[in-house]
C-alpha cells in the first residue's frame, strides 16, 4: 500500500511539474488549449522570445526558446507593434493616405542585481498607448496640461527610466534604443524595460550587444553622449536574431513604408504608361 501511495504521489508530482512547464502552451497555443480542455477566447502571443533556463522554469515557458548564450538578461521579447506611434496621414503628398507607424519593439527582463542606472525614483512609467489627451491643444494662452509641470527633464529629454541605451551589431554599428516603458521590480528581483529599434536592419544583424551607460551630465542637466561609462551589457544569441529575421519577412516587410512606396510608384508608373 505504502509503495503504491509513493508511486501515486510521485506521478502527481511529475504531472504537476509538467503542467507548470507547459502552462504557456495551455494558455497561448491552440494545441495546448485543446489538450487542457480549455474553451473561450485567448490572447495571441505575437512576440519572438529568447530566455534563460531559469526564466523558462520560473514562468512555465516552452523549452524550444531557451538559449543560455543570452547573457546580461533573463529574457528578451521582440515584436512588430503598429499601435506605439499611432496612425499618421499625409504620406506621398496625399492628405488621405494614412497608415499605422511601425515600431519594432524589444522588451528586456533583467535581474535587478545589474543595478541599472535609473534616472528617477518612479517605479513605473510608460509612453505606450495613443491616448485621447495627445489630441488636445488648448486654445487659451497659459492653459498648459498639468503633466508638463510634473515631468522632470534632462535638457530637452524626459527622464524615462534610463538615459542611454545603445545597440550594436554586424548591420547596425551603433543605434539608440528608444525607451517606451519600464517597470522596476516587475517581479521579485526582476526589472523590465521596453523600447523601439530601427526596423529591418536590426533583424538582419548578428553578434548583437546592448549597452546601458551611466551618462555624464552637463551643468544644465543635458547628456554628454559618448562620455558615459558602461553600466551593464547584454549579449544577444544569434539564434534569436535568425528567428527575428524570419519574423520580419512575414510581419514587417508587408507593412513597411518602403513597400508602400514601391507599390505606389508601381501603380503610378502603370497609370502613366496606360496614358
Amino acid at each position: 500500500v505504502f509503495g503504491l501511495l509513493g508511486i501515486t504521489n510521485t506521478s502527481i508530482a511529475i504531472a504537476n511539474q509538467n503542467s507548470t512547464i507547459d502552462n504557456y502552451n495551455e494558455r497561448y497555443t491552440p494545441q495546448g488549449r485543446k489538450q487542457a480542455g480549455k474553451r473561450g477566447t485567448y490572447r495571441k502571443d505575437t512576440n519572438v522570445w529568447v530566455y534563460t533556463s531559469a526564466f523558462a522554469k520560473r514562468f512555465g515557458m516552452p523549452q524550444q526558446w531557451i538559449d543560455d548564450d543570452l547573457k546580461g538578461a533573463e529574457a528578451l521579447a521582440y515584436r512588430l507593434d503598429l499601435d506605439v506611434y499611432g496612425t499618421k496621414c499625409g504620406y506621398f503628398s496625399d492628405v488621405e493616405s494614412c497608415r499605422p507607424s511601425t515600431a519594432c519593439v524589444v522588451d528586456m527582463y533583467i535581474d535587478d542585481k545589474a543595478n541599472l542606472p535609473w534616472n528617477n525614483k518612479a517605479r513605473y512609467a510608460s509612453k505606450y498607448g495613443r491616448k485621447s489627451k495627445s489630441l488636445l491643444r488648448s486654445q487659451y494662452p497659459n492653459d498648459k496640461p498639468a503633466y508638463l509641470y510634473r515631468t522632470t527633464k534632462r535638457g530637452q529629454q524626459y527622464k524615462m527610466g534610463l538615459d542611454v541605451v545603445y545597440v550594436s551589431g554586424s548591420k547596425i554599428p551603433l543605434n539608440n534604443y528608444h525607451l517606451l516603458e519600464y517597470d522596476r521590480d516587475i517581479y521579485k528581483n526582476l526589472d523590465y524595460i521596453s523600447g523601439s529599434m530601427t526596423c529591418d536592419s536590426f533583424g538582419k544583424s548578428r553578434d548583437i550587444k546592448i549597452e546601458i551607460d551611466k551618462p555624464v551630465l552637463r551643468k544644465n542637466g543635458s547628456i554628454k553622449y559618448n562620455y558615459g561609462s558602461l553600466a551593464h551589457s547584454i549579449t544577444v544569441p544569434n539564434s534569436f536574431m535568425e528567428r527575428i529575421e524570419t519574423y520580419d519577412k512575414a510581419q514587417y516587410e508587408p507593412n513597411s513604408l518602403f513597400k508602400a512606396l514601391r507599390d505606389r510608384l508601381s501603380t503610378t508608373t502603370k497609370s502613366n504608361q496606360s496614358k
